[in-house]
């Protein structure tokens, strides 16, 4: 039986907007979420209870702060010569793993939940043994009937095309205790896009049963896209996804704008882009992403 593929969208969590949120969870076109922050949150409750009415709609867990600490570090793709920040790997990180587990069975969330996930984390200092051991513990001890899902920066795959001093990139030995992966970058469609997916494939060891994920550019990233930029990027991304041997899904970025992101970076998400009321309205982008959405889930 061919596996269902998932779409979704990054920062829909319902800390950012709880009536937005339950539109999502209840629409035909997503069905796939990211939570993040502390599992004792109150907020990541909210995520649960909302889905719980959708039991078809799964989750993958962001669980960085599980295993590792991260030193602050300016945002890394702006052409300044920077080095990775400096990252600790707990030295309890098990049992900290064990705690999430352990709540969210007591919690009956569990069951939701498709796999644990991290975003770029080569690129923030993790090394390629700290990925490994810490993968391994989630996929062979503590969930293994998990999967783990990583968007990796350029750093960590492609990194001929950019990385920044001291990002390691991975090897075949660091992932394999990953199940999805993906990379991200919001350039103009070009040809770098597959070279970049069939090097992030030869540094992921070319697995047959690895799931590839593309991140469309629904956003306007850097304050400099436009309507049709960026639907000529989630085209591309969803024709590029369908010529992979082992789809996993689109995950859109993004769809909460962060009122700092926006002052510093001019980035804008689909939250203002889909209000008429704002100066950048996208109604188009919106129409397809759900389109895209619903052809994808439907199977």
């Amino acid at each position: 039986m061919k596996e269902k593929l998932l779409f979704g969208i990054y920062h829909t969590d319902c800390r950012k907007g709880p009536g937005r949120f339950r539109e999502l969870a209840a629409s035909d076109f997503i069905n796939v979420f990211l939570v993040e922050g502390g599992y004792r949150d109150q907020g990541f409750d909210e995520n649960f209870e909302v889905l719980k009415q959708y039991p078809e709609k799964g989750v993958f867990i962001s669980v960085s702060d599980l295993g590792f600490h991260q030193g602050g570090c300016a945002v890394a793709d702006v052409g300044e010569t920077m080095h990775v920040p400096e990252c600790v790997m707990y030295p309890d990180y098990r049992e900290r793993i064990d705690a999430m587990l352990r709540y969210l069975k007591e919690k009956d969330y569990y069951k939701q939940v498709i796999g644990f996930y991290m975003d770029e984390p080569m690129l923030w200092g993790v090394t390629n043994d700290q990925l490994e051991e810490f993968t391994r513990y989630f996929r062979v001890e503590a969930a293994p009937d998990k999967r783990f899902f990583i968007c990796f920066s350029l750093a960590g795959v492609a990194p001929d095309f950019w990385t920044i001093d001291g990002a390691q990139a991975v090897t075949p030995e660091s992932t394999r205790y990953l199940t999805d992966v993906a990379f991200d970058m919001y350039h103009k469609w070009s040809s770098d896009y597959e070279a970049i997916y069939r090097e992030m494939m030869e540094r992921t060891g070319n697995r047959e049963d690895l799931r590839v994920w593309f991140i469309p550019c629904t956003m306007d990233y850097r304050g400099n896209k436009t309507e049709e930029h960026c639907l000529e990027h989630l085209e591309n991304c969803y024709a590029l996804l369908k010529r992979t041997k082992h789809p996993g899904g689109l995950m859109c970025y993004t769809y909460h704008t962060f009122p700092s992101d926006v002052e510093a970076l001019g980035n804008v998400g689909l939250d203002l882009l889909t209000d008429p009321t704002y100066p950048k309205y996208w109604p188009r982008l919106y129409e397809r992403v759900e389109q895209i959405g619903h052809e994808m889930i439907s199977g």
